[in-house]
């Protein structure tokens, strides 16, 4: 195992990639590897504070664009697997993932994450079914898109697949969800309770009557996102040009992925559900 926790460190690095290393700010944090052929690319700005990335097998790439906020991360990435995240992500507390069989975690830009978010790939232990005997649970990618805000200790476990401009609420839990740009979900199992919605950055902790006040209304459509033909990436399209790539590939990848400023870029429409709290049709 080859433990880096400061740029000198990088020097010693052998069988394995930090790209743009003299980027990264460590303050508490370490990197592991245990295994060859794996990448860890930074762009500039790239702050771990109370960090472990930890590379277990071969082939895994890591991706974290530049960020004018620290990133807090728990990340355990194995064989062949890719996590990604884009631009100036704001993170309370540590994101835990872990990235299994060959799946990937990719996640897109100006999200807000809260404490004790959980990200899994794989359920991981095998569950087949009594009669046919196959296996049932087959592990799954998980995706989140753009300006995406995820509550409190929620679970987002494989498959989910978060459109940009969404809420997933404290404390759910989306197994294999699709959920569309602009709908809020909450429980566990997560259900949506309600849509054409957005939300705003601001925090209200300290607010008086006049900043409540003035707040009453939002005076663009900034978050409110729709699906574009031309300018949408699907979700499996990405899984699909990652799947059988070497690192250097998926890397090549993922820096055209960053470079897609396209605003609808990830916006879904899936199915939506009727019914809700807020916007009913």
């Amino acid at each position: 195992m080859q433990i880096i926790k400061c740029f000198e460190d990088i020097e010693s690095l052998q069988d394995n990639k930090i790209i743009g290393g003299e980027n990264i700010t460590f303050n508490n944090s370490e990197i592991r590897f245990s295994g060859k052929g794996n990448i860890l690319f930074c762009e500039k700005d790239v702050k771990l504070n109370g960090s472990q990335l930890k590379f277990f097998g071969d082939g895994c790439v890591v991706f974290l664009s530049s960020n004018s906020h620290c990133y807090y991360l728990d990340v355990s990435v194995y064989k062949n697997s890719v996590f990604y995240m884009g631009k100036n992500n704001y993170i309370n507390g540590a994101i835990h993932a872990v990235l299994s069989e060959q799946k990937n975690i990719i996640i897109g830009n100006g999200n807000l994450f809260s404490f004790g978010v959980w990200l899994r790939t794989a359920d991981p232990h095998l569950v087949y079914s009594t009669q046919t005997k196959k296996r049932i649970n087959p592990s799954k990618s998980v995706f989140i898109g753009d300006h995406v805000w995820i509550g409190q200790g929620a679970m987002l476990l494989k498959g989910t697949r978060i459109s940009s401009g969404s809420i997933v609420g404290a404390m759910a839990v989306s197994s294999g969800k699709k959920i569309p740009s602009n709908t809020s979900w909450a429980g566990n199992p997560a259900k949506q309770i309600g849509e054409g919605v957005f939300w705003s950055r601001e925090s209200v902790h300290m607010w008086d009557d006049e900043e409540t006040a003035a707040h009453e209304e939002f005076s663009s459509d900034k978050y409110v996102y729709k699906y574009t033909e031309n300018e949408h990436i699907a979700f499996e399209g990405i899984d699909k040009a990652l799947s059988g790539k070497t690192p250097e590939e998926k890397l090549e990848y993922l820096k055209g992925l960053r470079k897609n400023r396209n605003k609808n870029r990830f916006s879904e429409n899936f199915q939506p559900v009727k019914k809700g709290f807020f916007g009913k049709r």
